[in-house]
């Protein structure tokens, strides 16, 4: 449970109040009570069991289930004990002998365990205080149900103010992660991607050896760029699940042999439907690294046009013809028919594919826009 240390301030607050209240009344009812003495026992417990219950509630670690129960049970007691010190001459008032105090072992239960325990504990303190002190005038039951009500009410708003307090935290969290990400951002790209871009330019002039090395540069130039482009986000856009940048989506198939072109602003779509997409253009790459044969390149193009998100795919592989195309859709090949048009057909779109023999192939997706992607 979230710790708001205002919840404790408010209740140190209204329970010390609460307990200056009965010293007032039980000191005015000195002269008529039945047992006097006894009554000055009961403020004394009162004021040191209300010293004893807020130094145990001040910590979250002493706010142990057994603490509340025994406040409950101090409240109880003196409850019942109530009109034999007070006596017959004050059983005909509506105030027991802990007056308002009565509402705090409730109002603990319900701020530091649940609204629902605080709400029965707080039924059963109004029916015991009811049955002790023979109040048989329903008119005068309106303060018990009124502190019934409140008890309820308060553990509502502290559920909605712990609620908001956890998403406060998270929002501060995630800011200050996002911070640090974009400063070792700036310290990588200002480094590392340099220094790749420079092994990767002049490394072939040494060789086959230095072929390799301009090769594993660029890979891992990809790979940090695409770490790299996962930063940029807002804290709206992590909290946000039902929209995904399709861009930055599509940017994680970059590779040596893959090249991303999106446009530089977030293209965002429903979350689902950039999923679909996705996993439509990664069977299109697998497809190319299955058959367009040995050392082909692939390149993927994303468009916004006004109603409509287009994706290309093209490659410069063997290629094929497209009688070759439709015999595998007509056997229901998976990455043809299920995985690539199947799924933009299930989103309302449409996908086509242009390939001859030895000129590649290229696949090109068009998926309707909706209002909300805006």
């Amino acid at each position: 449970m979230i710790e708001v240390p205002e919840i404790f301030r408010g209740y140190a607050v209204v329970r010390i109040g609460a307990v200056l209240f009965v010293l007032v009344i039980d000191a005015s009812r000195l002269s008529n009570a039945a047992h006097p003495g006894w009554l000055v026992v009961v403020m004394a417990v009162v004021a040191a069991w209300t010293a004893v219950a807020l130094w145990c509630y001040a910590v979250p670690s002493r706010r142990r289930t057994w603490v509340l129960v025994a406040d409950l049970a101090v409240t109880l007691a003196l409850v019942l004990v109530g009109p034999w010190v007070l006596g017959p001459a004050h059983l005909d008032s509506s105030l027991s002998v802990v007056a308002l105090w009565i509402a705090s072992a409730p109002m603990a239960l319900t701020l530091w365990r649940h609204w629902l325990p605080g709400l029965l504990s707080a039924v059963l303190v109004s029916l015991v205080d009811v049955l002790a002190m023979q109040i048989d005038d329903v008119r005068n039951w309106g303060g018990k149900i009124g502190f019934v009500l409140l008890t309820a009410g308060v553990g509502y708003l502290v559920t909605a103010l712990r609620r908001s307090a956890r998403e406060r935290d998270a929002v501060t969290a995630t800011a200050a992660a996002m911070s640090e990400r974009a400063r070792l951002a700036r310290v990588v790209h200002d480094g590392v991607l340099q220094v790749l871009a420079l092994v990767e330019r002049d490394a072939p002039a040494f060789g086959p050896r230095g072929l390799r090395m301009a090769t594993a540069a660029r890979s891992q130039e990809v790979e940090l760029r695409r770490l790299l482009q996962e930063t940029d986000l807002s804290a709206e856009d992590v909290l946000d699940t039902t929209r995904a940048d399709l861009a930055a989506m599509l940017d994680r198939h970059s590779s040596a042999s893959v090249t991303i072109s999106t446009p530089a602003e977030r293209v965002l779509v429903d979350a689902g439907v950039a999923a679909e997409v996705d996993q439509a253009v990664t069977e299109a790459l697998t497809n190319v690294a299955r058959h367009a044969g040995p050392g082909a390149q692939a390149w993927v193009l994303l468009e916004r046009e006004d109603h409509e998100v287009v994706v290309s795919i093209r490659d410069n592989g063997i290629g094929g013809t497209t009688a070759q195309l439709d015999e595998a859709f007509q056997r229901g090949r998976f990455g043809v028919r299920h995985s690539i048009r199947g799924r933009v057909s299930d989103l309302g779109g449409v996908a086509t594919v242009r390939t001859a023999p030895g000129r590649g192939t290229e696949w090109e997706l068009r998926i309707p826009r909706r209002d909300s992607d805006d």
